[in-house]
């Protein structure tokens, strides 16, 4: 039985070829279709990935604007 349960586990934790893994979520599914149309893709997989990766891209954005506008005014004579 022991054998059992961690071969279980083992294969809950394993990744995915793809890289990614299994997940059950629980989401609007007019909201999923939306996204999905918006986004111009065809699986609701798809549509999830691409808008994960726009929240991360926007963060990593909104990260690099501060650090810029830490570095103080830009000078336009000097933009090449």
């Amino acid at each position: 039985m022991a054998t059992r349960k961690a071969a279980a586990r083992k294969r809950r934790a394993s990744a995915r070829p793809d890289g990614g893994r299994k997940k059950t979520l629980r989401i609007d599914q007019e909201l999923l279709d939306r996204a999905k149309q918006a986004l111009g893709v065809r699986t609701e997989t798809d549509a999830v990935t691409q808008a994960l990766e726009a929240v991360v891209r926007r963060q990593q954005q909104v990260e690099g604007v501060r650090l810029l506008s830490s570095l103080g005014p830009i000078d336009a004579a000097r933009i090449d």
